[in-house]
């Protein structure tokens, strides 16, 4: 199991910031939001950064696991990913990973992730899709779908706020076979919240693991341990207080050790 501090946990931060964070906790790797426009506008990896990158990668020697995220809106959106592609795969990117926010063609979307998992393959790079709870591709079933038609070797990212915030359970994740699900996100997250407020919370304010109402545990045991974990748990309210990127990353670690460490006796008990 390799370990990601994903880039919206530490809100607002310069990438060379995140990657020393992510060394001082104990992490293995770090995603990278390469493609605009990010939610935060410091941690876009831009050319002009990306040399002090290299070298606190170099330094570090923390990996790059996604580079973050591209739509999938056009084709012609699709041809405008090149040069951030490139950018990433340079800095050690594994894989790319793309959402879709509006489009509700299925054969279109299969279509648009071909030709995203083509242009990806030029530079190296796996691919993935994550389902947005807010957005039309939504649940993991809808992902396995696109994926499926697409005829593309690639992965679902599983991140526990868009599974829960969409009503997804455990019996959701074991409807997924193996081996498709090739990407964890953690956070948690009160018992409920309204529509307006998911929108806020998804992008800056999510609980660390073990600190809400989520069933991490249930739902985590049913996973592979042999893909990356990381934790997507943005936080405005720690950076508000003055925590580093340090401190953010340390307090992120502590809280998914607290639930990884659970799962073991839990798959024991399910016979896994």
């Amino acid at each position: 199991m390799k370990l990601s501090l994903d880039s919206l946990t530490v809100t607002d931060t310069e990438p060379v910031d995140l990657i020393r964070g992510a060394k001082s906790a104990g992490f293995d790797l770090v995603s990278l939001w390469v493609q605009p426009p990010p939610i935060f506008p410091l941690q876009l990896v831009t050319p002009a950064k990306a040399k002090a990158c290299a070298a606190a990668l170099a330094e570090t020697g923390i990996g790059v696991g996604a580079l973050e995220v591209f739509v999938l809106g056009s084709a012609e959106a699709i041809k405008s990913y090149r040069p951030a592609l490139e950018l990433g795969a340079r800095l050690g990117g594994k894989t790319a990973s793309a959402i879709n926010i509006n489009n509700a063609n299925p054969v279109e979307l299969s279509e648009l992730f071909a030709q995203f998992a083509e242009l990806a393959r030029e530079y190296g790079l796996g691919v993935t899709l994550e389902p947005l709870a807010m957005f039309e591709t939504a649940t993991l079933a809808q992902a396995r779908d696109i994926i499926r038609g697409s005829r593309v070797d690639a992965g679902i990212v599983l991140d526990a706020f868009h599974l829960v915030r969409k009503g997804g359970t455990a019996a959701d994740v074991r409807a997924i076979e193996p081996g498709l699900i090739r990407y964890i996100q953690l956070c948690d997250g009160a018992a409920s919240v309204t529509h307006e407020q998911m929108h806020y919370e998804a992008s800056y304010e999510r609980l660390y693991p073990g600190d809400g109402a989520f069933p991490l545990v249930e739902i985590f045991s049913n996973v592979p341990t042999d893909v990356t974990w990381g934790i997507e748990a943005p936080s405005r309210r720690r950076a508000a207080q003055g925590m580093s990127a340090e401190m953010q990353a340390r307090e992120a670690m502590t809280a998914m050790r607290r639930v990884i460490d659970q799962i073991p006796a839990a798959r024991k008990s399910l016979g896994r």
